[in-house]
């Protein structure tokens, strides 16, 4: 998710990043008054350069966005091919929500099935695994 319009989409990014059960990663693009004061100022001038990206699972940017950044497409988050290429869209900088997928299961899902992990289990796991890198001295005798 992109997200560069001012707290409410900032908002809305973050919160649907949050109750997303899985891996989200949010990039927020935000001006720097202090060290890049003028970076996003052509993007602030000219509505233009920012593409909104709309699909109904998508940000809700309110009715003063959308008469405001009127450059829009619809995207579907669950075309992974077609978020690849917006992501390394620069102008216009493409607002939104990228990619997503219900569906592709949570990395401690797959990872242990349910498995109830000890401290014991997973120090013997450990050592099991690090066993494989020992060197062990041979034996002369």
């Amino acid at each position: 998710m992109t997200c560069d319009l001012g707290p409410e989409l900032v908002y809305q990014t973050v919160t649907a990043a949050f109750k997303h059960p899985g891996f989200s990663f949010v990039r927020v693009i935000q001006r720097c008054p202090e060290w890049l004061p003028d970076l996003h100022e052509p993007f602030m001038k000219d509505p233009s350069r920012v593409q909104l990206l709309t699909h109904e699972h998508g940000l809700q940017p309110s009715e003063a966005l959308t008469r405001t950044y009127k450059n829009r497409v619809v995207h579907d988050p669950s075309d992974l091919d077609a978020a690849r290429r917006i992501a390394s869209v620069t102008d216009p900088i493409p607002v939104g929500l990228l990619y997503w997928n219900p569906e592709v299961p949570r990395y401690e899902r797959t990872r242990g099935a349910g498995k109830l992990r000890t401290p014991d289990g997973i120090r013997t796991g450990l050592e099991a695994e690090l066993d494989k890198f020992t060197i062990w001295p041979r034996d002369e005798s």
